[in-house]
């Protein structure tokens, strides 16, 4: 008999199921009956015990940590990796890095954790953002904090009290609209979103708040909320452009970030229109990518990899100290102005 204990990957393997749904059976999560079956016939084949991995990989755990993002298609949080590596490298840590496709349900990402056992675990995007499951992401984040040290990099959730470290989702809105509106725009747009995110649904709250606050036109049809990526974008640009007169297009667009502003871009070049000179452009992330467009996009950078570094020093003072560490911290965000937003043609004069 092969000495070295089975593991949950071979679980998966000999029941030809996910990982996730075997760590939904072991965890009693849902999952169909058939899956059910299968797992616990391959648990037998293999003399799999659910505590046998857990104290094989006992020490190993204490100097890892797991760190749960969003796709990392997303340049944001590519940054945010980096700076988690690099801060867990430098306290001599492993980085475990969790990521799951749209849709993942919050009680897998709490059934692997479960399962896995890290040292701590830092939650960033899908799994603190979701805006239509709150008391699920609520006891999800509860059971993760009762296991083990957590931080989380997003807006608060009440009833969850851990290190929480987050850029204000609504200041990225305020910067940009405020030096757009400074450079003479009023009819200013909203491209991209996702009302079953958190930080979305604050930005949108924002934009309108500050659209009345400066005197921009408030018009629900310049809100276009398409996604989060560069198709996103030009969808976002092209109902906004097909629902209005020439007359009536906006001046300015602000879009939910870099990838939707790239989509933006292309459709408004395809359109005929030239960026900045018929409308202006304002991204959010100061991605990689952002000051090798044409024209280079103004943005919002919110700083990614600090967020990144940060959390994984207050997550290894809570391991190193034992206990929960609770605070919140607030980042500020750099409007960064490039060619795209039209401040080098100094400030214009629209109709209103």
């Amino acid at each position: 008999m092969n000495e070295k204990q089975p593991t949950i990957h071979d679980v998966a393997r000999e029941a030809n199921v996910s990982i996730a749904t075997v760590s939904r059976v072991l965890s009693g999560g849902s999952a169909s009956e058939a899956s059910r079956r299968k797992v616990r016939a391959a648990m037998e084949q293999l003399n799999y015990r659910p505590g046998s991995i857990r104290a094989a990989r006992r020490s190993d755990s204490q100097r890892c940590i797991a760190a749960v993002l969003s796709p990392q298609t997303s340049p944001y949080y590519a940054a945010m990796c980096e700076g988690i590596t690099a801060e867990a490298a430098r306290n001599g840590y492993k980085v475990l890095v969790l990521s799951y496709p749209e849709g993942t349900s919050c009680e897998t990402v709490t059934a692997d954790l479960m399962e896995l056992q890290p040292a701590g675990a830092l939650l960033a995007g899908f799994a603190v953002e979701s805006s239509i499951s709150q008391d699920v992401t609520r006891a999800c984040l509860q059971r993760i904090q009762q296991a083990m040290p957590l931080v989380a990099i997003g807006p608060p959730i009440e009833g969850i009290e851990c290190a929480r470290l987050t850029s204000d989702p609504s200041q990225c809105v305020r910067k940009a609209m405020a030096h757009l509106a400074m450079l003479g725009h009023r009819r200013i747009a909203f491209v991209g979103g996702d009302r079953g995110a958190r930080f979305s649904v604050i930005r949108e709250g924002a934009y309108y708040e500050e659209a009345e606050r400066l005197g921009c036109v408030r018009d629900p049809r310049y809100v276009m909320i398409t996604g989060c990526n560069s198709q996103g974008g030009e969808l976002g640009v092209s109902i906004l452009l097909g629902n209005l007169q020439r007359t009536e297009y906006p001046t300015a667009i602000f879009a939910i970030n870099d990838l939707t502003a790239l989509g933006a871009l292309r459709e408004l070049q395809r359109s005929g229109l030239k960026v900045p000179d018929d409308i202006a452009l304002v991204g959010c992330d100061n991605a990689f990518f952002a000051p090798y467009l044409s024209p280079s996009l103004t943005t919002v950078d919110l700083h990614p990899v600090e967020h990144g570094r940060a959390a994984v020093a207050e997550l290894i003072m809570s391991i190193n100290a034992g206990h929960p560490i609770s605070f919140n911290q607030t980042f500020e965000s750099s409007l960064i102005v490039r060619e795209s937003c039209g401040a080098a043609l100094g400030v214009r004069h629209f109709e209103k």
